[in-house]
């Protein structure tokens, strides 16, 4: 089992998870919990990911579907640029649909598997 740590001291790798549909973000969350990281929070739609946000938490890593069923969550993306949060799209809009501005941030394209999940999350906290 890798085990992606945060700094030094050897903390576990805090990940905020943004993904609308339950059966993928469990998925998501064992993947993560069972290689050492740390979900430290979920959000199904744009209100709950800002609500979270709101609390003042910061991850180390974010983890962001972008088509939600509240509206696109590019105004998460916004909001997690200005906090310099590493961010991770994971989506099955196609790369070239999503707009310019945020074509810049790694990306992940439904459907992936565990390792391309846990490659690339250790790609972008590097």
């Amino acid at each position: 089992m890798t085990v992606l740590v945060a700094n030094e001291h050897s903390q576990p790798l805090n990940v905020f998870l943004v993904e609308d549909q339950p059966m993928l973000a469990s998925t998501l969350t064992d993947a993560l919990t069972t290689s050492g990281i740390a979900v430290v929070g979920h959000a199904f739609d744009v209100p709950a990911a800002f609500a979270w946000l709101d609390r003042g938490l910061i991850a180390d890593v974010a983890l962001v579907d972008i088509v939600l069923p509240s509206g696109p969550a590019y105004t998460i993306l916004d909001r997690l640029r200005i906090m310099d949060t590493a961010t991770l799209l994971i989506t099955a809009l196609d790369r070239g649909r999503i707009p310019s501005a945020y074509r810049n941030i790694a990306y992940l394209e439904k459907p992936f598997g565990t390792h391309e999940l846990l490659e690339a999350v250790a790609a972008i906290h590097a």
